[in-house]
């Protein structure tokens, strides 16, 4: 593996947005900065494709002068960012030399390029996928669907997080004690959470669910209630910033993320509960059972089955040596998913495509 602490020989710009919010690609960037940072890295420009000061027409025409000018471009965006930017590039690509490599949020492109786009409209956008020297997908799933559409050139760099050292212990205080940290939206599980905790505690289970994240306004009321009606048993306990998301995992019994959300990858929570070592109760949906073994470092569900649900949640609330087994399986499983190790990943491949830094 090829040293990262030489000199700056080249420029790169990275395009894509940061955090906050602390979303999806958000925090994924802000992830990628500070690894490229720490590997020594000084010749990158950061742009933040979202408009912090001033209109939005005038932060995207200084990142259209920015690409213009730019040798060697880092993509790293979601769905619109990528049908809008993606073209543009490759339009320039024919007029200036010009390399780029895209980070792909989210674990669903492949399917959006087959539901989204016209057949020609599909054709072309390919052809411009084509033009980059790399594709970076996130899982193997992602990786084997884009090459279905066409696209040559397509790697798997998993999704970064740093390790922030804080591990899990199943001692008395995180006894009972669930959590969950997403977006708190329908999609991402909550309702049948709810639903779920709702039935244990009818059973006389003495849990405590603690719920982190932004809640969609179309949610609200549902939460609302089930706060009001578990007897302080349902806590809603607003946002947690991103550097202390593995800090507040380590102190729960277990994470629940009974997600079915479109377009759903591998969400940074659930690496960083490995990281943490803390056991997970998840939906067989997507790529996920790419990354995890039943019984080994993780528990599956089916999506929206809250009978399921309620009886992993039961095995995991009285069966310690499970819970143990899961945090070591999952602590394995997340081990590529390291900020260093993604990043010095992603600099061989960069050299490998004849970019300097």
């Amino acid at each position: 593996m090829r040293k990262s602490s030489r000199k700056a020989s080249g420029d790169i710009l990275f395009v894509g947005p940061f955090a906050p919010p602390y979303n999806g690609d958000g925090v994924k960037n802000s992830c990628l900065k500070a690894g490229f940072e720490g590997a020594g890295i000084k010749g990158v420009e950061w742009f933040d494709t979202i408009a912090r000061q001033g209109p939005r027409w005038r932060n995207n025409l200084r990142l259209l002068a920015k690409m213009w000018g730019s040798y060697q471009i880092i993509f790293s965006l979601n769905k619109y960012g990528r049908y809008y930017l993606l073209p543009i590039f490759a339009l320039m690509q024919t007029l200036r030399t010009k390399k780029g490599v895209l980070y792909v949020v989210g674990g669903s492109f492949h399917q959006q390029l087959q539901n989204d786009l016209s057949p020609w409209r599909r054709r072309w956008m390919v052809a411009c996928l084509n033009r980059l020297d790399g594709v970076f997908a996130e899982s193997r799933a992602l990786q084997q669907g884009l090459e279905a559409c066409g696209l040559r050139k397509v790697e798997l760099v998993f999704n970064p997080r740093r390790d922030s050292g804080q591990r899990w212990d199943l001692n008395e205080a995180a006894q009972g004690r669930i959590v969950f940290i997403s977006r708190v939206t329908r999609t991402k599980g909550i309702h049948d959470l709810l639903e779920a905790v709702g039935r244990l505690l009818l059973a006389g289970r003495c849990v405590q669910l603690d719920v982190y994240g932004p809640v969609d306004p179309m949610d609200e009321p549902l939460l609302q209630k089930a706060v009001r009606e578990s007897g302080g048993r349902i806590k809603y306990c607003g946002l947690v910033e991103p550097g202390k998301v593995q800090e507040v995992l380590a102190a729960y019994h277990f994470l629940v993320l009974p997600t079915f959300h479109p377009g759903e990858g591998l969400p940074g929570v659930l690496v960083e509960a490995g990281m943490a070592g803390v056991p997970i109760l998840i939906s067989r949906f997507s790529a996920l059972p790419e990354y995890f073994e039943e019984g080994e470092s993780a528990l599956f569900i089916a999506p929206r089955d809250v009978a399921a649900l309620v009886t992993a949640m039961e095995r995991l609330l009285v069966d310690e040596a499970l819970c143990r087994r899961l945090s070591t399986g999952v602590q394995k499983v997340v081990q590529p998913f390291r900020m260093e190790a993604v990043v010095a990943q992603s600099l061989d491949l960069l050299h490998a495509y004849k970019w300097t830094w």
